[in-house]
């Protein structure tokens, strides 16, 4: 019981922390993005334009690697199964489909 109520706390508290820690980032590059276009002095430094490009090419990279990950299952063919009683005779039916 003890185990069953502090597994609970832990994924709660963990996916606050992941919530928050998100809206941080989000936010902090968003504040940096607003901050560089103000300002005009910011907007020729190089290094600071650098700088969030990286960042956001960083923070980008995950969702590549899932869309390169997803094009090497695109051609698995995917199989269906039901199972259903018979209305008439009360027998167990399982259908298989494969997709062609």
């Amino acid at each position: 019981m003890i185990f069953k109520k502090m597994k609970r706390w832990v994924k709660i508290v963990f996916g606050l922390l992941f919530f928050f820690t998100i809206l941080g980032v989000t936010g902090l590059i968003g504040i940096m993005i607003f901050l560089a276009f103000i300002d005009d002095q910011a907007i020729t430094n190089t290094a600071l334009i650098n700088r969030l490009t990286l960042l956001l090419a960083g923070l980008s990279l995950p969702g590549l690697i899932v869309q390169l990950l997803s094009f090497l299952t695109i051609n698995d063919k995917k199989t269906f199964t039901l199972e259903k009683k018979c209305p008439h005779c009360k027998q167990l039916i399982e259908l298989k489909l494969t997709e062609d």
